[in-house]
């Protein structure tokens, strides 16, 4: 069973039930027979009272399918809870939910205790039924919210007492904030000395896949550049001409140590990491990132390989959530360091770090391989 039941009330009951069979037996002694139909008429309703009370919430099952809710700050959405029944009917009953405050309940009443927000619904559902709670929420900021407890109190239908039904299992629906993203009016400077998929006239490489034309045959051009059509169309030998393209892609270096525990600036950071990530997203423009903190896996620390895409830009904003300013960090050298030695480095990489001079050494051999931009500060609006 997926629920912890506790009973309420259910004593007291029991005692009503033995003396209405006491009365039902002195009734009937005595030969009141009024009274014995009296008495046999509340004895059926406590019996029966007594079978709800021990039947009920048997075989409600709640739908504890993996779900995530994604949002950004400010934005709203609905978590849908699916419950099954197939056992005695609920009537009135009472069903609290408890989650964590990175999400607040959107325009319904609500409790806050500790870290967590409280709402509760009336609940009803009949034998063999189902029915789904929806809880208008909206982001409030950075972070995962869990559903810590679902709680479902059923009364008693007839005397005092209630059934309390706590689910067991942990929740696997829950919610992600994503950090806030600001729009960003900067161009990113592309290499004609790199292959890539970025148009650019004046690069040195060309996409085979993307032909816009044709130009009269050169000595030199490949054979199989050749348009034959064209050929025979004009009586002369005609070259493909392509699409020329060129490589951009960015790495972000950031650092969130300062001396012996995290920079003041945490959040504010996470948001200009997440700023141009989301600007490289739109311009299709391929992006990894590196942050000192550390993490046990394939990769040291909070590491993102270099990708594109939907699925990499949702890969990357959950990463981002998930950061916290209790986790361990390393000392912003050594992320420099596993970098250089272990990274293949893009076109461009940005660093975001504050006391830049203490770490020159290992940001010149940086410089030689790639071009470094440098930020050290951080303006609320537009994010720099």
């Amino acid at each position: 069973m997926n629920w912890i039941r506790r009973d309420f009330g259910m004593n007291n009951t029991k005692n009503y039930v033995q003396i209405l069979v006491v009365s039902l037996i002195l009734s009937f002694l005595l030969k009141q027979y009024l009274l014995f139909s009296v008495f046999s008429f509340l004895l059926i309703i406590a019996l029966i009272n007594i079978y709800y009370y021990q039947r009920v919430g048997e075989k409600l099952e709640l739908i504890n399918e993996k779900k995530r809710i994604r949002l950004l700050k400010d934005t709203t959405s609905n978590l849908e809870l699916t419950f099954q029944n197939k056992g005695v009917p609920i009537w009135n009953g009472t069903l609290l939910i408890s989650f964590q405050t990175y999400i607040a309940p959107d325009g319904i009443s609500h409790t806050t205790t500790t870290g967590f927000h409280e709402v509760t619904f009336p609940f009803s559902i009949g034998n063999k039924k189902e029915v789904t709670v929806k809880i208008p929420i909206k982001g409030v900021h950075r972070g995962l919210a869990r559903i810590k407890q679902i709680e479902l109190q059923i009364p008693h239908p007839l005397t005092d007492g209630s059934v309390l039904l706590d689910f067991k299992p942990m929740i696997l629906m829950d919610a992600i904030v994503y950090p806030q993203i600001h729009k960003l009016e900067e161009n990113l400077i592309p290499s004609r000395l790199k292959e890539g998929y970025l148009e650019l006239n004046s690069s040195l490489y060309d996409d085979p896949f993307f032909p816009v034309g044709t130009r009269e045959y050169a000595p030199g051009d490949q054979f199989h550049h050749i348009h034959w059509k064209a050929s025979a169309k004009t009586q002369q030998l005609q070259t493909k001409v392509f699409t020329k393209v060129a490589n951009v892609s960015v790495l972000f270096i950031v650092n969130v140590k300062e001396k012996y525990g995290v920079v003041t600036d945490f959040e504010e950071k996470i948001e200009w990491l997440a700023s141009r990530m989301e600007a490289c997203y739109k311009q299709d423009i391929p992006y990894s990132f590196a942050i000192n903190i550390r993490t046990y896996g394939k990769f040291p620390l909070v590491y993102l390989p270099l990708g594109s895409g939907e699925a990499h830009r949702k890969q990357a904003l959950e990463l981002l959530a998930l950061l916290s300013r209790s986790d361990n960090l390393i000392p912003f050298e050594k992320v420099l360091a596993y970098i250089d030695n272990h990274v293949e480095l893009p076109v461009a990489v940005y660093i975001m770090s504050h006391q830049l001079e203490q770490y020159v050494p290992l940001l010149k051999r940086l410089e030689q391989r790639t071009n470094v931009l440098y930020e050290t500060g951080i303006r609320v609006e537009g994010v720099l």
